[in-house]
């Protein structure tokens, strides 16, 4: 029988480390016009490799908590 830690292994494991644009732009919550400005301007770090483009899961993380970040200290965090 399988316990709770391998469990959380395993999900780990099947977790992509990179996607394609049009996933990461989903996964954000934005379009993907403004992915590729995010990236044009290095906001967003991403990897060509060949013809794709991947960005990796944490790049997506990192760029978050950046724009929070932005956030907090430009209106209080407010919308």
């Amino acid at each position: 029988m399988t316990n709770l830690t391998e469990i959380h292994a395993i999900a780990g494991a099947l977790q992509p480390l990179a996607v394609a644009p049009g996933e990461a732009a989903r996964l954000m919550g934005i379009g993907r016009t403004m992915l590729y400005e995010e990236i044009a301007t290095a906001r967003l770090r991403s990897a060509k490799i060949g013809k794709r483009r991947l960005i990796t899961v944490e790049a997506i993380k990192e760029w978050l908590a950046a724009r929070e970040a932005e956030n907090a200290a430009g209106d209080g965090g407010t919308e």
